[in-house]
Parts: C-alpha cells; structure tokens; sequence
C-alpha cells in the first residue's frame, strides 16, 4: 500500500533481497563531490489512490519523514534520520515541545535544514558526514512519503489506517472491527513498479488474532499466512519433524546475546578484560540453542554481523569446545577477579517464555563452575526501563536482541543503536560500553568508498566490540512461517520478517 523511494524486492535468493532497489526514485542517488549532498529524482508519473488523482511528489517525501518525529509516540527509527541528515534532530526536538494540536501545523511551515525540495520531483539530502548506507535508510517503510490528507487522523491509529492514501498496488476498500480489506488501487500500474509482483487481487487482514489461532486458522485452510506472528515453537518442531513443506524458516533474523554491565553489582570484577574475557568462555551455546528449538530455529552464532551482511567473517574471540563452553577456562577466570572469586552474577530477562528457557540453560551453566546466576525477569517494560539505564544497574548480564532493519550494508543497523551514546531511536540493551575507538571505527565504515573497504572496517568494528566483550552473542533465532495449502507461491523479505502478501500465488487447495 505504501511506496518509498527505494525497497527490497521479494526474491528467493536472499541476496538479491536485501539489496534495495529503485522504487519511487527514477534511479540510484547523485552524490555531491563531497559526498555530503545526495540528490534523488523521482518519477513524475506516480500517483495517490485520490479521487481526484495528484502525483507524488518530493514535498511528500519530506513529510514522511517529518512525521516520523509526531508525538505523543514518535516513530522508532528516527534515530537512523538524526544521526545522519543535518537539523533533523533539532527539528524533532522542537516539534516534540508542541501540543499535539499544534504539531500538524508546525510540521508544515516548518522545514528541515537538511531535506530540501528542489522541484516536485527532485528531493536533496544533505548529510551531517558522509554516509554510504543512506539508500538503505531511505528503503526503510517508514521513510514513505506521506500526503497531507494523512494528516488528519493520528498516526498509527485506526482512523488512519481506515483512511490510508495508497501509494502501492492495494488500497483499504473495507474495514469492520479489527479487519482491513484491500482490492486493487486503480492509480497503481505494474510497468510503474519493478518491486511488487501484486499477484493477489484481493486480500483480507485480520489483526488480533495470537499466534496459536492463526496457527489452527491456516491449517484448517481458513487463512493462507500469517504477517507478524511466527509458528508456535512445538507446532513448528512438529511440522520439521514431519517434512511440511508449507513450513518456511528464514536463514536471516535476530541476534540474541548477553550484554555485558560496566556499573552493576559485579562491577569491580566486569572491569577488568580478563574477567570479561573468561565470561565470554562461560557460555554454552549449545544449551541455549537447544531451549530455543534447535536447528533451524536457532543456530549458535559468536558474533553480531550475520552471513548475508557486508563485513561478516567468521569470527569467534573466545573460542571453546563445540561451542559448548569451557568450564576450566571460566572457573579460572572469575576465581581470580579483582577482590575475590566472582561467585554470583545477576541477569536481566524479560518475563517471556522464550526468555525463561533461555536463563534456564544459562542458570545450569554458570551452576557448573560454582557462579550463581540471579534471574531478574521483569514485564516488557520494566525490562525497558531498567535496560537502558547504565549508570544505575540492578544487573551483570541483560539477555535482549539485536533485530536488523535490513540485511545487507547492514553494520550500521547493527552496531550504531547498541554503541552510539547519542542515539536517539530504539535501542537495545546498554551495558555502559563506551570507546571512542568504534564510534571513530564505524565513521570510518560508513565513509568506505568501496565495498572492500566498507567489509573491513565493518570487521573491525565488530572484532573490537567482540574482544572487548561489550556483549557476548549466543544464537540467531530465526522465526518459522507457514501458509496454507492454497499457497502456490511464498517469497520470504529478509527486512519483512515474514512472507510478502502481494507475492503469494493462491491456487485450489
């Protein structure tokens, strides 16, 4: 339903699928010689889903991403928008002081220093430093321009959603309760869209329904798949078991690892590298894979870049047998931790079933080298709140996850929310990890003039982040999806997380 300048295209071949491509720009940037004015044009001949039909233009552009700064909730990922186009933050900043009466208003007469409108069909960005990834940021469905009429329902909410202008090949014909039906929108043409297949000519989507309940639904060919809730574990483990082809697990997804506190309870030992360094050989990875379902559903990992990422080597700083931990190397570690044995450490979870698994097999690891493990598991957000709190921590060790916006120039995505004190989006858990070192180290990556380059220096974020066991990665935990059995067709987004619908051939089932 909504178009952005450039987007991923649905592709059995995850590389290709995570490379974004043009969507609504007329073809890649144009970079200033400093490489700090990028200059996009659009085509002039797309339009709003409007009763009297008006082009998209670039003054929508800029609207979109002005509106991600709205109160009362602003968007997520504006932090990627502050860190790296001139006066947006500032401008974010002032509109959040407006009421929320007012906040319409000011986001129309007020213009960011740094997105300048050119013409209706020129857009131009200029860039606090130079930035190579920033195409990647522009394909964010958040970064979709936005036309004004949009303006008048709060974003996000049902009022919204029920009056959505469409961009894309769908448009909201019908909504009752909790349910959106979407048919064709007649301003959308096939030969104005490389991205979108739009194979369906019809498609109902009911929110509210939990994982479990889809689940039965599309077995009993009630529904054809499912958009933000995976397979419940068991019934997965059930359908592997049994070869169901309409099973579909990911090779792409979250990054789970401890992170480590620099302020909390175990302080004085955590300081020191050495303690960290034999923390980092505590673990047993295969434990952990195991309470998370086990292959294909959870794979050990010792790093934070994944294989389909720009910079991703195999790496392993603190290697032990099998992935399996070591004991001795751990016991000798923390017994000789400045001011005593470390004898118990305290570890932060959420209260989630996944999370309890998890500390679980963590809490039997740590039992066998005579360190007690205090599992702190706390409501979404209370866990929150005492995450990102790095000068008063209650905790050692903070279980959370890093998921990708997108998976291929991704180091960005990766390391910036976890490591930048100025971040200003969501942000995993912060440990107090602090080196001017990686913040001068991503710079450096995300100025590489080359994609050689661009893989070293991401490396060597990454090795310095691992060896200096700012966090400690235990697996990638992907999240199985099924369709139905009139399902012809299913092609997996990596930046999605799931199937997308406008590529799914349905048949007789």
């Amino acid at each position: 339903m909504s178009r952005s300048l450039y987007a991923y295209p649905a592709d059995q071949d995850v590389g290709n699928a995570t490379i974004p491509r043009p969507d609504l720009a007329s073809g890649a940037p144009v970079r200033s010689e400093n490489d700090l004015v990028v200059t996009v044009r659009l085509r002039s001949n797309v339009s709003w889903d409007l009763s009297t039909p008006r082009r998209i233009i670039a003054s929508d552009v800029a609207r979109g991403l002005k509106r991600l700064c709205l109160p009362p909730e602003p968007s997520p990922l504006r932090g990627y928008l502050a860190a790296t186009i001139e006066g947006y933050n500032d401008f974010c900043t002032a509109l959040a002081t407006k009421p929320v009466d007012q906040a319409r208003d000011f986001l129309e007469s007020t213009s960011v220093p740094g997105i300048q409108v050119a013409s209706n069909f020129e857009i131009s960005f200029h860039l606090i430093k130079p930035t190579n990834d920033f195409v990647d940021i522009l394909a964010l469905p958040a970064a979709a321009p936005v036309p004004f009429e949009a303006l008048s329902y709060p974003p996000n909410s049902p009022e919204y959603l029920a009056h959505l202008v469409s961009s894309g090949p769908y448009r909201v014909s019908a909504v009752s309760g909790g349910t959106y039906e979407l048919k064709r929108n007649g301003q959308w043409s096939k030969n104005l869209d490389s991205i979108r297949r739009a194979l369906p000519d019809r498609i109902v989507i009911t929110t509210g329904v939990d994982a479990a309940a889809a689940q039965a639904q599309i077995e009993a060919g009630e529904a054809d798949m499912t958009l933000d809730a995976a397979v419940p574990l068991d019934r997965a483990a059930a359908l592997l078991a049994a070869g169901d082809e309409r099973l579909s697990v990911p090779t792409t997804g979250s990054t789970l690892l401890l992170a480590v506190a620099r302020n909390g309870p175990a302080a004085a030992a955590l300081s020191e590298g050495t303690v960290r360094a034999a923390l980092a050989t505590c673990v047993d990875r295969i434990a952990v894979v195991t309470a998370l379902g086990g292959p294909p559903f959870a794979t050990a990992t010792t790093q934070l870049l994944q294989g389909t990422m720009t910079g991703y080597s195999p790496l392993d700083p603190f290697p032990t047998p099998n992935g399996a931990g070591d004991a001795t190397k751990c016991a000798e570690g923390l017994a000789s931790a400045p001011g005593g044995p470390v004898s118990q450490l305290t570890l932060l979870t959420t209260d989630s079933a996944r999370d309890g698994a998890v500390a679980g097999a963590l809490v039997d690891t740590f039992a066998k080298v005579g360190v007690r493990l205090d599992v702190q598991a706390r409501s979404a957000a209370d866990f929150a709140t005492a995450a990102v709190s790095p000068l008063g921590q209650s905790w050692d060790l903070a279980l959370t996850s890093i998921t990708p916006r997108w998976y291929g120039d991704a180091g960005r995505t990766v390391f910036q929310p976890l490591l930048d004190p100025f971040w200003v989006g969501q942000r995993p858990v912060d440990g107090g990890y602090d080196s001017a070192d990686v913040l001068a180290a991503m710079g450096v990556a995300l100025r590489a003039d080359s994609e050689p380059a661009k893989a070293v220096a991401w490396a060597d974020v990454e090795k310095t982040v691992l060896r200096d066991v700012a966090v400690i990665p235990l697996a990638v935990v992907a999240e199985p999806r099924f369709h139905g059995d009139a399902v012809l067709s299913f092609t997996q987004i990596p930046s999605l997380g799931t199937g997308d619908p406008a590529s799914l051939a349905v048949g007789p089932a």
